[in-house]
């Protein structure tokens, strides 16, 4: 008796099909760059004096941030068309402490940044043909994965304002291979930083922030997500009052391909371009500095990862 094997198509068919009715549609993880579509790095979290360090003191730093993404499938001819649509809603709590000590002419400081509280919903549909069409959808909520800054060192150069630090993730967060969404990655991984500011006495300001993140495999999957590229970066003029208005992108590139036993799709690499504006707020409370900022981003170009918009409103407090 012969045996005829699926084409390479109707395999992805099938495997979209199941996600959706066994596994209550969890996003087609060995499907895009990066695992889960998502990378640890919360990109747009740098914008404005991204490369200024404050004076030696205690800093809080709470992040509101809700993203918000489509992403469309089309296997087998266009014949099957798989549409998502994902949200994640966090608070990225930080915390820090520059210190005295100088490091190389620059001030050391430490900090992390807590996911105190995170949602992650996915909602899908899948139709094949006209004889077939299924909804589903699902939600979960969590905490998410800390990030620990050992060590981050602070130039005042003139005009120019230099930040150079190191991220660590810690893969805390809530995470079950048997859930198909998670609010935590279940990855370590590292990451190293450069932000530099250039602000003149007319308070015209640039300021850009560029990272690599090198990723480590999630046990759980044996997936391994390729090492990442993000560059954030910010234009605008500081005003009267303490105000400042500008624009805010970013520009992400996996820069090598996923890999292990579970990527079994093969080598994708994730991309994207957003743009979008940024108005901040810096004054005094009580003799403490605080400050608001408000961005939003809308993804201009995206390549095997969700394609949608963000934003952020932030508070800082100096003690």
């Amino acid at each position: 008796m012969n045996k005829t094997k699926l084409s390479t198509p109707w395999r992805q068919v099938m495997m979209i099909f199941l996600c959706l009715i066994i596994s209550s549609l969890g996003p087609p993880s060995r499907t895009w760059g990066a695992e889960f579509g998502t990378g640890l790095y919360v990109l747009g979290y740098q914008s404005t004096m991204a490369g200024y360090q404050p004076p030696p003191g205690f800093y809080l730093r709470n992040d509101f941030y809700i993203y918000g993404g489509n992403a469309r499938i089309l296997p087998f001819s266009n014949r099957v068309e798989l549409d998502l649509r994902s949200r994640y809603i966090t608070d990225l709590m930080f915390a820090a402490y520059v210190t005295p000590l100088k490091i190389f002419e620059a001030n050391y400081s430490v900090g992390f940044i807590w996911s105190s509280v995170a949602s992650n919903s996915l909602r899908g549909r899948l139709q094949i043909g006209g004889f077939l069409d299924i909804s589903r959808e699902g939600e979960y909520t969590g905490v998410g994965d800390l990030v620990v800054t050992p060590i981050c060192l602070g130039w005042h150069l003139g005009d120019f304002h230099i930040i150079a630090f190191g991220n660590f993730y810690a893969p805390v967060g809530s995470y079950n291979p048997a859930r198909r969404l998670n609010t935590g990655l279940n990855r370590w991984a590292v990451e190293p930083n450069v932000a530099v500011t250039w602000l003149n006495q007319s308070g015209q300001e640039a300021s850009i922030s560029l990272g690599y993140t090198v990723n480590f495999e999630n046990a759980a999957t044996q997936y391994t997500t390729g090492n990442e590229f993000h560059l954030e970066y910010f234009l605008g003029q500081h005003l009267p009052k303490g105000f400042t208005l500008g624009l805010a992108g970013y520009i992400y590139q996996q820069v090598t391909a996923d890999s292990g036993s579970g990527a079994r799709l093969g080598a994708f690499r994730g991309q994207t371009i957003a743009l979008g504006p940024c108005l901040a707020f810096e004054g005094k409370l009580g003799g403490c500095a605080v400050g608001l900022n408000a961005r939003y981003y809308n993804e201009l170009k995206v390549k095997n990862r969700f394609d949608g918009q963000a934003f952020f409103l932030t508070l800082s407090l100096g003690l």
